[in-house]
């Protein structure tokens, strides 16, 4: 009996996919977990596996198009009971396809590899001899194993009693997980927005002049992590009133420690760069200025303050710009910040990281300084309320006790909402900041 394989829930809040590259094709046989296709995500580039092993007998994607979740993408089975399906789904109507790309594809996120089906009839001759697969994420499937639970013997909460991590934390804890429909009107109340967003306008392309007429052009689909940075972007503007603040600190003592630090290293020890000392300033002005480490919820005229502090730190990829979050900086030292941007820096260019490790910020560091560059206005990531964007550190003429000095200087742009707070207060902050980092020992006296 044929049987349709869907694009699975790839993580919370992502409902499309654009096909990086089909790996298999149509008459091969495949093992279970054997990967079938690549797909672009928000920000990862996933592989997806084969819920279950048979022969391939119709692809109803193709490189560089658009999928979402629940859309059919492969069918398994034999010509003949596969042709039924093929054609239901093909009356769904055509494909939301897109020119093929030629972009290679990136390195899949192991932890991120997510695959689902939708159940088969259990009674079904192509289920005979073995019993019914429970419908479950790898990731999920995995998880059970390292905690020793039977899959078989628990009833899903999810979509379609899809088994979820919530199952499996509920099944350990011995609590279970409430179901999706029960757990969605707690949820709603405790929403951040009484009210959906309102859409951003965005000119359609007929009102755009038609550019051959003055020479040759050429239209590319651009990726999906391109699109969905314009539009957050988009969105970011549309819904934040952007203001900027900047300012220029004096690091020459920090520039200093941190050299000697570096020189006299243990092998074990971290690099440092003036990034770890920047998070922990940040950390230590938010808690006298804790509007910044905040959300603005318009609809409820409330101010949502965040009594955590998770800070996104921006990092440049050949695929985009990506946002891995640190956690709870409030509680680490800079030699452990300076280990972990490390760390996670490394991770996000391999692509080898889980979409949870991009969710969840309260405010976001940018550092366009290895680029060159002084004064910039980066884009608040909504919902957050604030941004800093950190120019290039270099040697400036600077007046110190009526002399012209050349002190090691580093610029602080500060964009912030101005529905959450005014420019005194974002210049207090930023003052604040930029204090810590003239006087680097302030920051030991810090709890």
């Amino acid at each position: 009996m044929a049987e349709q394989f869907i694009l699975p829930d790839l993580g919370e809040g992502i409902h499309e996919a654009q096909i990086v590259s089909i790996l298999v094709h149509e008459g091969d046989v495949v093992q279970e977990d054997q990967p079938l296709m690549e797909v672009e995500t928000d920000k990862a580039a996933v592989e997806i596996p084969s819920p279950l092993a048979g022969k391939i007998v119709s692809i109803h994607v193709q490189a560089g198009q658009t999928v979402n979740v629940g859309d059919v993408m492969v069918t398994f089975g034999n010509d003949a009971e596969a042709a039924p399906a093929a054609a239901a789904a093909a009356s769904k109507g055509p494909p939301k396809a897109a020119p093929p790309q030629t972009a290679q594809p990136q390195a899949a996120a192991p932890a991120a590899r997510t695959a689902g089906a939708a159940p088969a009839d259990a009674a079904s001759p192509a289920k005979a001899g073995r019993p019914a697969k429970v419908a479950a994420s790898p990731a999920v499937r995995r998880r059970a194993k390292e905690l020793g639970i039977d899959l078989a013997a628990m009833q899903g909460t999810g979509p379609g009693g899809r088994v979820t991590q919530a199952d499996l934390d509920g099944a350990a804890s011995g609590k279970p997980a409430a179901p999706a429909e029960r757990a969605a009107p707690a949820e709603r109340a405790g929403a951040q927005a009484a009210t959906p967003a309102p859409a951003v306008s965005m000119a359609p392309d007929s009102e755009l002049p038609d550019f051959s007429k003055w020479g040759p052009i050429r239209r590319e689909p651009i990726s999906q992590i391109r699109k969905t940075i314009s539009n957050h972007m988009a969105r970011s503007e549309a819904m934040n009133v952007h203001v900027m603040h900047h300012d220029l600190a004096d690091v020459e003592m920090l520039e200093q420690l941190r050299k000697d630090h570096n020189l006299r290293k243990q092998e074990s020890d971290p690099k440092l760069t003036l990034l770890p000392f920047v998070i922990k300033a940040v950390h230590a002005a938010m808690r006298r200025y804790p509007m910044f480490n905040a959300s603005f919820d318009h609809a409820r005229n409330e101010m949502i303050y965040k009594d955590y502090f998770h800070y996104g730190i921006a990092v440049d990829t050949p695929r985009g710009l990506i946002v891995p979050v640190i956690r709870d900086v409030d509680r680490k030292s800079i030699r452990a910040l300076a280990t972990e941007l490390i760390e996670i820096g490394a991770k996000i260019r391999e692509s080898n990281f889980k979409i949870d490790e991009l969710r969840g910020g309260s405010f976001t560091i940018t550092n366009i300084g290895s680029l060159g560059g002084i004064v910039s206005t980066p884009i608040i990531n909504y919902p957050e309320v604030a941004i800093l964007g950190l120019g290039k550190a270099e040697m400036k003429a600077v007046v110190v006790n009526g002399e012209v000095v050349a002190r090691y200087t580093l610029p602080l742009n500060l964009s912030f909402d101005h529905r959450a707070t005014d420019g005194a207060d974002a210049a207090r902050f930023v003052g604040e900041i930029k204090s810590y980092l003239e006087v680097p020992g302030r920051l030991l006296l810090e709890d």
